[in-house]
């Protein structure tokens, strides 16, 4: 079957990296339908667009008929709002994926790709590291049951436009933009792989070769960096002449790559060229893709 022909639908697809995802495959040259229950701001004339909450059977069960492949990027990704409404977010990232899951064995897709996250392997992101580490088990299981082709991506500190107010850098770059300074509630000391949208979703598509099937990865940038280091980009991008140090513990969040301490299944996967955080952070600038957040 060509490219033109298969059929992937990309659940979550009107979101910051689901949506570069999904332009990547189009430009690729497969048809993709974006699956969502917000609208899309980014999807192209080729795609097409179905309203649906993956917590309802039905729409989740028409959606996949026909489909090839299904990445599945839906989901409650932010970790504070995770901790502060576990229940939603647990039934929404676990009770999600079963149905997408069921769906996909009823009618018979091909493979499935999960966006996980790096602190899967962590000992920190609470309910939000639980629903994804839980979500990777299930998946696992369901392919052994069904034999079922799977993809578990893991991605590390993920950058770029589209990104809503919830994403690191650009919340920095809005705060700068609003303020004139940058508040970091650490001391930012800790290390991050930070990988551009653009360049995760890259490597999206290209786990679509047979060879990389049934595997899982650690999608990351190739260059480890302090927190410190990136505001000292954005402040010097911004002409930002504050940056605040409020030492507190981070709680939920991890302070080291986790994959560098405790090791679990997971092939590192690098950009064999990749966007630098110096261009990134000058093209995120430039963009001013956070100023519709502002007016919110």
């Amino acid at each position: 079957m060509s490219k033109k022909n298969k059929k992937v639908l990309v659940f979550g697809g009107s979101g910051f990296l689901a949506s570069h995802v999904a332009d990547k495959l189009t430009d690729n040259g497969y048809n993709v339908i974006i699956f969502d229950k917000k609208k899309s701001n980014y999807k192209s004339k080729k795609q097409k667009f179905i309203y649906g909450d993956i917590l309802n059977k039905k729409q989740v069960l028409n959606a996949t008929k026909g489909v090839d492949v299904v990445y599945h990027f839906a989901s409650i990704a932010d970790i504070d709002v995770a901790n502060n409404f576990p229940y939603k977010t647990l039934n929404t990232n676990i009770f999600g994926t079963i149905n997408i899951l069921e769906s996909c064995i009823k009618n018979k897709i091909k493979r499935i790709i999960f966006a996980s996250s790096i602190y899967a392997l962590s000992e920190q992101g609470g309910f939000y590291s639980a629903s994804k580490l839980t979500s990777e088990i299930i998946i696992e299981q369901y392919s052994k049951k069904f034999k079922l082709n799977y993809n578990i991506l893991r991605f590390g500190s993920l950058y770029g436009d589209r990104s809503n107010y919830f994403n690191s850098l650009g919340k920095y770059i809005t705060q700068a933009n609003k303020t004139k300074k940058i508040v970091r509630y650490s001391d930012g000391n800790e290390k991050r792989n930070y990988i551009h949208a653009k360049d995760a979703a890259n490597l999206c598509v290209l786990i679509l070769k047979p060879k990389f099937k049934n595997k899982y990865f650690n999608l990351l940038g190739k260059r480890q960096t302090k927190v410190k280091n990136v505001l000292n980009l954005i402040a010097k991008e911004m002409q930002i002449k504050k940056i605040i140090y409020k030492n507190q513990d981070l709680e939920y969040h991890y302070k080291t790559n986790p994959y560098t301490y405790k090791l679990r299944k997971g092939k590192l996967l690098h950009p064999k060229k990749e966007i630098s955080l110096e261009e990134g952070i000058k093209q995120l600038v430039k963009k001013k893709f956070f100023k519709k957040y502002n007016e919110r």
